[in-house]
């Protein structure tokens, strides 16, 4: 969940600034500390500055040079102090290691090299693997002695290590991204690619197993288990370097909640092929699965209902409990996989275990390039852009999109369902408007105070509900509690007590008058209710009002929880873009 980033070959001699910069697109992966190591041009050593903290504003005195490498981290193993912040150093100071993923076997590795009298410097895992490298390169090249290293090493990993000496940079991957950018004459690794965007757009994702050495001369790929070389296939992405800054808006949350009205539309002009194929598969009588984690999870959940709507009984699962399913899952399967980073190590576990099974994957994904897509037999890339924001807006809106696509072609009526979200985005630029803006903080004024709140939903407006109260926590911290309307009478409602905040979530006509009996119900026991609905009603004390838009309803019900979520972090003080305890992709199991 760390970020990671390298140059080769920096023309402006300023390697270490350009790193920086580039760990600064990279902090929400993780904002613990950060560490940047260049390597001088005067006497070729290696100089490094490291400090626990957020990089945001930091600036660097590092000297100049063309080789340098970086670090933003969000700490496992080892607490958060400036001794834990990569980079790490072996004992001759040679080799300089970065590191993403967990090192599951390193206590071992580390007794090992203390017998040969290593010393550590750190608690991290990450450490082992420089004095490790140290050991191994006594009596063979740098090359293969970091991939021999790294073949040792147990769970999702990926490192970078720079050999002060040859002035080359080695890095490999196995389950945690990386990707190698190729400019004209520099040289780029990061974890992400808007990290690099300003320098080039030309990419190779690193897929598991494979290894890349830079240096002045070039970019060379490898296989890591024969430690030969293989041809590089690059592409060029369309990305644009506006989408992965804020363009004049205090924080990529706010940006990436009001991009919405470009990204929903979106999907319905993109993906049809894909789309109609996958429907053909679920045609053939194949039972449906839908796998997911966090705010992907309620995707998920969401997407039920739409094939419910069209007759189909699906499955959802969160990945972190789909084990115990997995063994349901055959040739007869298609299982959706959705995830904004394809990167999600839940995720991937429960695919790789339905794949196993012979099932077909269908990857619902944001970020291009990743482990999930490979494992899966069709993609389905849902075109958000870059989503720098930790806590998941657009993405989330544009899976949604793309699966009410897919449930609906099912039936053969995919043209419709477009038109439908094309009307919808035309619906949300006169509505997701400064207007609103000013009616959700005001409405964030009045609670930032409170310490609970809780949500109802039916149908479509439980997962609504689930992903509303889970942006209420993620940015402010506000406990927020979702639960289904029905759930009340039994035991939930012991929780209301006078001016407890109650949100009431309507996002179906057909559930409307039992969505309002529980209204009722907490209003009587003196709870304050919050109506996000496309209607007025008696039982709200405050109504925002939101576009019915049929199926499609529960998108600008969530964007209203996204905006809310977003205005109480701001009126608490919290750092939106950037949640305590929370990084954008969980690598890790």
């Amino acid at each position: 969940m760390c970020g990671i980033f390298a140059i080769v070959n920096d023309k402006t001699h300023r390697a270490a600034q350009t790193t920086l910069e580039g760990l600064k697109k990279l902090e929400y992966r993780g904002y613990d500390s950060w560490g940047v190591a260049v390597v001088t041009e005067k006497g070729a050593s290696v100089a490094i500055e490291k400090h626990v903290g957020k990089i945001g504003g930091a600036t660097t005195g590092l000297p100049n040079g063309t080789i340098a490498i970086g670090h933003t981290r969000w700490a496992t193993h080892g607490g958060v102090t400036d001794q834990n912040a990569h980079p790490h150093l072996d004992c001759t100071g040679r080799f300089v290691v970065i590191h993403n993923g967990i090192v599951e076997n390193y206590q071992e590795l580390k007794q090992n090299l203390i017998k040969k009298h290593h010393v550590f410097h750190s608690e991290t895992d990450t450490e082992v693997i420089a004095h490790s490298i140290e050991d191994a390169v006594k009596n063979k090249p740098t090359v293969q002695a970091v991939l021999e290293v790294f073949s040792q090493l147990a769970g999702s990993n990926a490192i970078v290590v720079l050999d002060a000496k040859t002035k080359t940079i080695v890095a490999c991957r196995n389950g945690s991204p990386l990707v190698a950018g190729i400019g004209d004459e520099s040289f780029f690794l990061a974890s992400d690619v808007p990290a690099f965007l300003r320098y080039t757009s030309t990419v190779h994702f690193l897929s598991d197993g494979e290894a890349v050495v830079l240096s002045n001369q070039g970019i060379k790929l490898f296989d890591i288990r024969t430690i030969k070389t293989k041809p590089m296939s690059t592409q060029t992405l369309d990305w644009k370097l506006e989408d992965a800054e804020k363009g004049g808006y205090p924080h990529f949350m706010i940006k990436e909640i009001m991009e919405q009205v470009r990204t929903v539309p979106k999907t319905a002009q993109v993906n049809n092929d894909v789309i109609s194929a996958v429907a053909k598969q679920i045609q053939k009588g194949n039972r449906v699965v839908l796998t997911a984690c966090g705010t992907a999870s309620y995707c998920a959940l969401a997407a039920k209902y739409f094939f419910a709507d069209i007759g189909l009984e699906v499955q959802s699962y969160g990945a972190y409990e789909f084990a115990p399913f997995a063994k349901f899952s055959d040739k007869k399967t298609v299982l959706f996989a959705i995830s904004q980073s394809g990167e999600t190590a839940d995720t991937l576990i429960a695919t790789k275990k339905a794949k196993q099974n012979g099932a077909y994957i269908v990857a619902v994904v944001n970020a291009r390039g990743s482990t999930l897509e490979r494992l899966s037999d069709a993609v389905i890339p849902v075109g958000a852009g870059p989503e720098i924001a930790v806590v998941s807006t657009k993405a989330f809106t544009s899976q949604l999109s793309t699966l009410y696509l897919v449930s609906q072609a099912v039936t053969g009526t995919l043209p419709k369902a477009a038109s439908e979200i094309t009307t919808l985005g035309r619906v949300l630029e006169t509505w997701l408007t400064d207007t609103l803006c000013e009616k959700i903080i005001k409405l964030a004024k009045d609670l930032v105070d409170h310490t609970d709140m809780y949500v109802i939903g039916k149908h479509t407006g439980y997962p609504a509900g689930l992903e509303f109260a889970l942006k209420i926590k993620e940015t402010s911290y506000i406990h927020a509690e979702p639960f289904a309307a029905g759930e009340l009478k039994h035991g939930v409602i012991t929780l209301i007590q006078k001016g407890t905040p109650c949100f009431v979530i309507a996002t179906q006509e057909n559930s409307k008058l039992e969505l309002l009996s529980s209204a009722a119900e907490l209003k009587a026991r003196g709870g304050k209710i919050i109506g996000v609905a496309p209607f007025p009603s008696a039982e709200f004390d405050v109504h925002v009002p939101i576009p019915d838009a049929g199926p499609l309803t529960i998108i600008p019900a969530v964007i209203v929880g996204q905006l809310l979520g977003y205005y109480l972090g701001i009126g608490r003080g919290t750092d939106p873009d950037k949640p305590r305890n929370l990084a954008k992709s969980v690598t890790v199991k």
